[in-house]
């Protein structure tokens, strides 16, 4: 019951230090902590397409943060030298890194035909180890819900109440390996029957619902399109680690520096 009740006090400060909180500026305060404040643009900013628990949840680690680096500065760690020279090393990192991928950005660049000769020399690759499938899960609480999720799966595209699970859910199509699963599960999906729709099946703490949409054998090949993102990532970052070694071989010429690592 207390931890209720903290949370909704938790949440109910949230609330009204969000509406008390807005200066002539219009800046809504989620959070503040001594003289620091954390606004409702910076947490938006961070994550767009945010959700409440979300918010919630950086607010809470934002506290957390701010309120161990107060005690931290108040128990003089922020003039203790090795922190201050770790402090330093990160920010020289993250500004030199910051460069690189900036100086990367418009420079690495990965042709369709790249893509496709990669596809092909190494399409052994992408030859299914186990058989797969395409699915959508559901998974709820009890056996009334699991059924008419079912009822609306069997009805097929278009359907408005089918669309709305989905969004309920927030079920998105996976894909599955045969024998990775539940027995119970890696039968329904991959055994002989070979429904398109699953369940209800009793995962021990809920009911499972599966749709099939798509089946693929062992030894079958994964497609172009199914792997096309994959490849791009692979040849971008072999194409930066090259082009990254140049630039900082041209940096050497720009800058002086000096190595005597031969008297260690």
């Amino acid at each position: 019951m207390t931890m209720y009740k903290t949370a909704g006090t938790a949440l109910f400060s949230l609330l009204m230090l969000v509406n008390c909180n807005k200066t002539n500026k219009n800046v809504e305060v989620l959070a503040r902590v001594g003289s620091s404040v954390l606004t409702k643009d910076e947490v938006i900013s961070r994550a767009p397409e945010y959700q409440m628990a979300d918010v919630e949840n950086q607010v809470a680690q934002w506290v957390n943060a701010e309120l161990l680096y107060l005690a931290g500065v108040r128990s003089g760690f922020n003039k203790d030298v090795a922190i201050v020279s770790q402090v330093k090393d990160y920010q020289k990192k993250l500004i030199g890194q910051t460069y690189l991928e900036m100086a990367l950005q418009y420079r690495v660049g990965v042709s369709t035909e790249e893509i496709k000769e990669f596809y092909t020399v190494q399409k052994e690759t992408f030859k299914r180890r186990h058989g797969e499938a395409l699915v959508n899960t559901f998974n709820v609480d009890n056996k009334k819900d699991a059924n008419k999720i079912r009822v609306f799966l069997e009805k097929g595209a278009g359907n408005k109440k089918r669309d709305e699970l989905f969004e309920q859910y927030g079920v998105n199509a996976i894909n599955v390996e045969e024998d990775r699963l539940q027995p119970v599960i890696n039968k329904a999906i991959f055994g002989g029957t070979k429904s398109n729709y699953i369940g209800p099946i009793s995962s021990g703490e809920g009911y499972v619902v599966i749709e099939v949409i798509k089946r693929f054998p062992k030894g079958s090949y994964r497609s172009l399109d199914a792997v096309y993102d994959h490849i791009y990532l692979v040849i971008q970052k072999r194409k930066a680690a090259i082009l990254s070694a140049s630039i900082i071989d041209s940096l050497r010429q720009e800058y002086l520096f000096e190595l005597n690592v031969g008297i260690l």
